[in-house]
């Protein structure tokens, strides 16, 4: 009886992450699904912990990890444009290799906090937080955290300025 339990129990696990894969590919590959509003929710139901997804623009082509889409967390006001890539798994390097075990991967959690702007076809490739109100140049590789109202380019992503931070309005 308990074998049968942990069968249905990966099968419920299979069918879970073929639902979150087949949502994160359509919200990637049609471009006809608003940006905002329609596409953020329906990462949210393949996984991905969006706060409040009215307020999240999540461009085209745009790419959560399919592994682990749990591990991502957006906040408010967030702006993700076209083409990003946003991975929660990566190549553990120090990892010393074996014949039967050449690599090892580890997971790890990506956040986004309030008011984050990420420009187009930027990757996000290990456990990181973006700090409120930064911004992330086109084409960078986000590798570190990077501080709140941070301006940061490249790859890797290195800061380079700073903006005002928000004014609160009580």
């Amino acid at each position: 009886m308990e074998h049968a339990l942990n069968n249905e129990t990966t099968r419920d696990r299979g069918v879970r992450r073929i639902f979150r894969k087949l949502l994160l590919t359509v919200t990637c590959y049609l471009p006809l699904i608003p940006s905002k509003g329609v596409r953020p929710w329906l990462c949210r139901l393949a996984g991905v912990n969006i706060i409040e997804p009215r307020s999240v623009l999540i461009g085209d082509g745009v790419r959560f990890d399919e592994i682990s889409p749990n591990l991502i967390s957006i906040g408010r006001n967030v702006r993700i444009t076209s083409g990003t890539v946003i991975l929660t798994h990566f190549l553990d390097t120090k990892y010393i290799p074996t014949p039967d075990k050449p690599f090892q991967f580890l997971n790890g959690e990506v956040r986004i906090c309030d008011n984050v702007f990420i420009g187009v076809n930027t990757v996000i490739a290990r456990p990181v937080t973006i700090g409120e109100g930064a911004v992330v140049g086109a084409s960078s590789v986000v590798t570190k955290d990077i501080p709140p109202n941070a301006i940061v380019v490249g790859s890797p992503a290195r800061v380079i300025g700073e903006r005002p931070a928000m004014k609160r309005v009580d």
